[in-house]
């Protein structure tokens, strides 16, 4: 069988698909064991905090840190699909980086619980997906734009977290003072 210079194109681009969108998802279901026990995670179970009013069904967690990491990939498969890696090279040190926090984010929530070091890693998330979405769309727009979505979840979750540690501190503080007396 000849094997010619498309096969061998398609064949790399197939494989950098895998590798850009598959190795994400591998990742994020990895880091899904810190969660907990089920879809109720740690902090409705053992410390019993207040999920604050605005907070989605536990069960919608799951999903979208699932589509975020996709899209991630996809967004990434994208900006090297048309420029490679040489040309890409700035965007992927920021979106590096944003993934580093990303990987850190499920441990430091779930299994180490420090809810007051998960609010700053999502703020720096927010903040570094923001960059991520400027260099993509520097180097070619729709891969910035394909981060819009993520971008959204992060501000709720940046609010969340941020709620979640105010109402995990108030609770504190109550529990302190009713023992007082």
């Amino acid at each position: 069988m000849y094997v010619t210079q498309s096969h061998r194109n398609f064949v790399i681009k197939l494989l950098a698909f895998i590798i850009f969108v598959g190795g994400p998802v591998a990742i994020f279901f990895f880091l899904n064991q810190y969660r907990g026990t089920g879809y109720d995670g740690w902090h409705y179970l053992e410390t019993k905090l207040e999920d604050p009013s605005f907070g989605l069904p536990t069960s919608a967690y799951v999903p979208l840190w699932f589509i975020m990491f996709s899209m991630f990939g996809i967004a990434s498969f994208v900006l090297w699909y048309v420029n490679g890696v040489v040309h890409s090279f700035g965007p992927y040190i920021i979106s590096s980086i944003k993934f580093l926090f990303s990987l850190m984010w499920f441990p430091i929530f779930f299994y180490w619980q420090k809810i007051e070091v998960t609010f700053i890693i999502t703020v720096l998330l927010w903040v570094f997906n923001g960059l991520t979405m400027v260099f993509f769309a520097g180097t070619y727009q729709i891969s910035g734009l394909i981060l819009i979505p993520e971008q959204i979840w992060l501000s709720y979750l940046c609010i969340w977290t941020f709620f979640l540690w105010n109402g995990h501190e108030k609770s504190d503080s109550v529990i302190t003072a009713s023992n007082a007396t």
